[in-house]
């Protein structure tokens, strides 16, 4: 899950979210274990729409500045 968080630019949640809500496919092998999820299934239109439409994506920029600055 990580990995394909990671890929989209999206948190966890997300990918939880895809995989309840069925868009994207994922296993486990027992129950409690990781879920495993086919890089293809990233590819696959309903998940590349609803990133289109919804949620900022996350975005790791070195240039931008800290709401905190250091101490």
């Amino acid at each position: 899950m990580s990995d394909a968080a990671a890929k989209l630019g999206v948190s966890h949640v997300k990918i939880r979210r895809f995989v309840r809500d069925g868009i994207l496919p994922a296993e486990q092998v027992m129950r409690g274990a990781p879920y495993q999820i086919r890089a293809s299934d990233l590819e696959d239109e309903r998940i590349k729409a609803d990133l289109a439409r919804k949620s900022p994506r996350i975005i790791n920029d070195d240039n931008q500045k800290s709401l905190f600055p250091a101490i």
